[in-house]
């Protein structure tokens, strides 16, 4: 089996790759940033810092490494997209929520944006807050009160309590 085929193999069931033709090999996307490469029979991954480092050994396990990279430079970018408002923020809020390893971190952001002025960027923050207990089954202590402030609020309100109830139901807790 060549190399290309084996990269193949690995990232069968990966959601959102995609394969194309570039430097004189195979360059496979993971939901559009370069991932792993494949050229003159050689494995090129993701390297941290910045740039490509050509590796041999487990393909699987270069993998792994290289989306951890890609992953650690999205984190970024989607904060900064997050912070700079707009559409762009919509989608970064919940790539965030999914894959922010600063849990404490992204809920005060959260917390933050349901104060904002984008009344439909809080909307998605009191669901990403719900999201984070869903998905931690924990949140910060400021939360719920937060949450329980806005089922006042008409643009959040239905928001907050389907967040309250999957944090009680999956963290235990609306107190």
């Amino acid at each position: 089996m060549s190399l290309v085929e084996r990269v193949r193999e690995e990232l069968d069931g990966w959601r959102d790759i995609t394969e194309t033709e570039a430097l004189g090999g195979v360059v496979f996307e993971w939901d559009g940033d370069p991932l792993v490469g494949v050229v003159d029979d050689e494995l090129v991954v993701r390297a941290e810092g910045g740039g490509w480092a050509t590796v041999t050994g487990d393909v699987g396990e270069w993998l792994d490494r290289a989306a951890g990279v890609v992953l650690d430079e999205c984190v970024v970018r989607w904060h900064g997209e997050l912070r700079a408002g707009g559409l762009d923020a919509y989608q970064a809020m919940l790539a965030l929520v999914r894959h922010d390893p600063e849990r404490e971190q992204l809920q005060r952001i959260l917390l933050d944006v349901t104060r904002g002025a984008d009344r439909g960027l809080a909307q998605l923050a009191v669901t990403c807050l719900g999201h984070v207990g869903r998905i931690d089954r924990e949140v910060l202590p400021e939360v719920v009160p937060r949450l329980r402030e806005l089922l006042g609020d008409p643009d959040c309100a239905g928001r907050a309590e389907d967040a309250l109830g999957d944090i009680d139901h999956f963290a235990g807790r609306t107190d």
